[in-house]
């Protein structure tokens, strides 16, 4: 899994973090896992938290976890959020002390597990975290029935820092997408040209229902709303009496 964010870390809240989206967002997770049970102040874990962009909308509502690959992701995370705990961990491996009511994971950051025995991995270990009843809501990066080419291009303009981003996604190989990033960054009136390319899994909506099913969690809504970026996928860990 990739996990080399140290140069996109220092300005990933300026061109990546945008409040009127990520409010939205956590809303919508919010009313999606009270309407499934999750209730308020439960203990909430973030898997792919990055620098924490979600946590300030969700933080008053729950007992707020962290877990990211990238160390230079949760150094930040850390200072902005000093009360809260923090998790330096892989998706398909981790093992934590504590169990939670509701384990999310949103952006589409799953797709950097790659392939389909490493989501079926993640699966595995997120419902061994959660507890009875409790909640995994997932949002795929794309599925392999929706992605398409394409180019995005956005900017950051702040006084202290100025961001140029162009980013071409394309499918590299079936079911691997390449994400090359291209971005000036203009700061202390110097130009600066930064590019990295990483790969991310594409799979269709069957390998995210069954990696869930085969886990034994229960799917219990798939939301197709525009809240929340590309849709998610709800299970339950669902405790049967013998």
């Amino acid at each position: 899994m990739y996990s080399d964010f140290d140069v996109i870390s220092t300005y990933y809240d300026a061109l990546y973090v945008k409040d009127k989206e990520y409010s939205l967002e956590a809303a919508k997770v919010k009313e999606l896992l009270t309407k499934h049970g999750v209730h308020l102040q439960a203990d909430l874990l973030v898997l792919a938290c990055g620098t924490g962009g979600h946590i300030p909308y969700l933080n008053d509502h729950y007992h707020v976890s962290g877990l990211d690959l990238s160390d230079d992701m949760l150094t930040l995370a850390r200072k902005k959020f000093p009360g809260l705990r923090f998790h330096l961990g892989n998706l398909i491996d981790f093992e934590l002390e504590m169990d939670f009511d509701a384990i999310i994971c949103l952006y589409g950051s799953i797709g950097f597990v790659k392939t389909v025995d490493n989501l079926r991995a993640a699966m595995e270990r997120i419902a061994a975290h959660l507890r009875p009843d409790g909640l995994v809501l997932i949002t795929p990066w794309s599925t392999v029935e929706d992605f398409k080419d394409i180019i995005v291009v956005d900017a950051a303009d702040r006084p202290d820092l100025k961001i140029a981003r162009m980013e071409q996604v394309r499918l590299k190989e079936p079911k691997i997408v390449e994400v090359t990033f291209h971005h000036l960054l203009g700061k202390d009136n110097n130009v600066t040209y930064h590019k990295q390319s990483v790969e991310i899994g594409l799979f269709s909506r069957q390998e995210y229902l069954s990696a869930m099913t085969d886990t034994g969690l229960k799917v219990v809504e798939e939301y197709t709303g525009t809240d929340v970026r590309g849709g998610a996928y709800i299970g339950k860990r669902v405790i049967v009496d013998r």
